[in-house]
């Protein structure tokens, strides 16, 4: 990849039954995504809710068979591969989620 950009690698991998996981998929992306939150305090969630929605779009886009996915997001530099998040993912997923902060306020109107 590029040495400049936001390279990052995603690996999914799939739950067959509890404690094993069959590898299934590997994204390359340059995404900027994950490096946007810069307040130390809130870097987790906001990586676990990136995280998700770029799942979701991915095994969307792959037709991805149901189950249970552990997806590990690794930042990729010369010579390094530095984990940022590992998240567990429900495919489909069973509701749709509207995040707090996307919703409106009730005062506002």
């Amino acid at each position: 990849m590029d040495r400049y950009g936001y390279p990052h690698e995603l690996e999914y991998r799939r739950e067959v039954t509890p404690g094993e996981r069959v590898h299934e998929y590997t994204e390359l992306v340059d995404d900027m995504g994950f490096v946007l939150e810069h307040r130390s305090e809130r870097y987790e969630g906001w990586t676990v809710r990136y995280g998700t929605a770029c799942a979701h779009d991915y095994l969307s886009r792959k037709r991805a068979r149901a189950g249970t996915f552990l997806v590990s997001v690794y930042r990729l530099s010369p010579g390094r591969r530095d984990h940022v998040v590992t998240i567990r993912v429900n495919w489909p997923p069973k509701k749709p989620e509207v995040h707090p902060s996307e919703k409106a306020s009730a005062r506002r109107r």
